[in-house]
C-alpha cells in the first residue's frame, strides 16, 4: 500500500507540471502570434511588380515599386543599380545582359525600370529576383512572364526564399502583323470606352449636317492626338495627368457651350483638331504603360499607327451610329436646334462635373 501511494503521488505532480508547462507554452505562442499579427498591421511588407515580355526579337523586363517600397530604395541612382543587381536573366543556362535600362517614376512616388534583352538563341529562360531580399521582410513580388500579345506564360508570387522562376518560351513569337492587329484593337477599345471622348465626339457631331463635314472633323481630331500621342511616347513632350484630364474635361464644356452660341456649323475640324492635341496626351498614358517608345521613335511607328487606326475605325463607328439618330431626332429645323441645345446641355453637365471632379483630384 504504502508503495502504491508513492507511486500515486509523483504522477499527480507530474500531470500538474504538464499542465503548467503546456499552459506556458500556449501563453508564449499566443504572445508571438499577436506579436506578429502588430507588427504586420504596423508595416505593410509591400508588393512589387516584375513584369517580362516574350517579344520577336528581345525580351523586355520592367520592375515596378510602389511609392512606399521606392523610399526604401531611395534615390534613382540606387534604383537602378538595384534593377541590375537584383535581376538576373539566363537562356538555356547562358546569362545574357540589358542592353539597355530605362528608369521613370510616376506621380505617386513610385519607381520604374525598364530592362531590355537581346533575344538570343535559346528555349530556357530563367528569371531570377532578389528584390524582395532588398526591401523589407516579409516583401513578394508577383511576377507575370507574357508573349507578345499579352498572353500571360507564367505567373508566380516570389520573395526571399523562392526567388526563381523557369519557363519555355521555345513556341512563343510574335510577328509585326500580330502586334499590328493588337494595337488596332486596342485603339478601338480605347475611345469606345473612353467616355469623355466619346461625349466630346457626340457634342460636335450633334451640329454637323453633312458626312464630308463629319469626316473631316473625325479626322481632324485623329491626326492631332496621333502628333501629341508620339510626342508623349517618346517622351519629347511630358504633362502631367493632373493637367491633362481637366482640360479633356474643359473641351467637352467649350464645344457645348459653342453649340449653344452656334447651333448651325460647319465642318469643325479646327476645334477638334485644337482639342485633339489635349486628348492625344491623354491617350498616350496607354502606349506608355505598354512601353511604347522606350527603344526610340523606330519602335513607336507600328503601335501608334495601328493604335491611330483603330481610334480612326471606333471613332467612324460612333459616328456612324449616332449622326443618323441625331439626323432623325432632328427632321425639321426646329426641332433640331431644339434638340441639338438640350443635348449641348446635357454635354455641359457632364464636362462640367468631371472638371470639378479632376480638379478637386488632383
Amino acid at each position: 500500500m504504502g508503495a502504491i501511494t508513492r507511486t500515486e503521488t509523483p504522477v499527480r505532480g507530474t500531470r500538474r507540471g504538464q499542465l503548467s508547462w503546456l499552459a506556458s507554452r500556449l501563453f508564449v505562442g499566443v504572445a508571438f502570434v499577436l506579436a506578429g499579427t502588430v507588427r504586420l498591421l504596423a508595416h505593410d511588407p509591400g508588393l512589387s511588380l516584375l513584369d517580362v515580355r516574350i517579344e520577336p526579337r528581345q525580351i523586355a523586363v520592367v520592375l515596378s515599386l510602389a511609392g512606399g517600397d521606392a523610399a526604401l530604395v531611395g534615390s534613382r541612382d540606387a534604383f537602378s543599380k538595384l534593377t541590375q543587381d537584383a535581376l538576373q536573366l539566363s537562356l538555356d543556362g547562358r546569362p545574357i545582359s540589358p542592353s539597355e535600362t530605362t528608369i521613370w517614376s510616376d506621380e505617386s512616388g513610385g519607381l520604374h525600370g525598364r530592362l531590355r534583352y537581346d533575344r538570343t538563341v535559346g528555349s530556357r529562360l530563367v528569371v531570377r529576383s532578389t528584390v524582395a531580399s532588398h526591401l523589407a521582410r516579409g516583401h513578394r513580388e508577383l511576377l507575370s512572364i507574357r508573349a507578345p500579345d499579352g498572353a500571360v506564360l507564367v505567373e508566380r508570387m516570389l520573395d526571399a526564399g523562392s526567388d526563381e522562376v523557369a519557363t519555355d518560351i521555345s513556341a512563343v513569337g510574335g510577328a509585326a502583323s500580330s502586334s499590328a492587329v493588337r494595337f488596332l484593337l486596342l485603339g478601338i477599345e480605347h475611345i469606345l470606352t473612353g467616355y469623355d471622348h466619346l461625349l466630346f465626339l457626340a457634342g460636335v457631331l450633334v451640329v454637323l449636317r453633312t458626312w464630308r463635314d463629319v469626316v473631316q472633323t473625325i479626322t481632324a481630331f485623329t491626326v492631332a492626338h496621333s502628333v501629341t500621342l508620339a510626342l508623349a511616347t517618346t517622351g519629347l513632350l511630358l504633362v502631367p495627368g493632373r493637367i491633362v484630364e481637366p482640360l479633356i474635361a474643359a473641351s467637352i464644356v467649350y464645344v457645348g457651350l459653342e453649340n449653344l452660341m452656334r447651333p448651325v456649323q460647319g465642318s469643325r475640324w479646327k476645334v477638334t483638331f485644337g482639342f485633339g492635341l489635349v486628348h492625344g496626351l491623354g491617350f498616350a498614358t496607354v502606349l506608355r504603360d505598354l512601353g511604347v517608345g522606350a527603344n526610340g521613335n523606330g519602335a513607336v511607328a507600328l503601335p501608334l499607327a495601328s493604335f491611330n487606326a483603330g481610334v480612326e475605325i471606333g471613332q467612324m463607328a460612333v459616328a456612324l451610329l449616332l449622326v443618323p439618330v441625331f439626323w432623325w431626332l432632328g427632321t425639321r429645323p426646329i426641332s433640331r436646334i431644339r434638340f441639338a441645345a438640350a443635348w449641348s446641355v446635357l454635354v455641359i453637365a457632364a464636362g462640367s462635373y468631371w472638371l470639378v471632379e479632376r480638379i478637386a483630384g488632383s
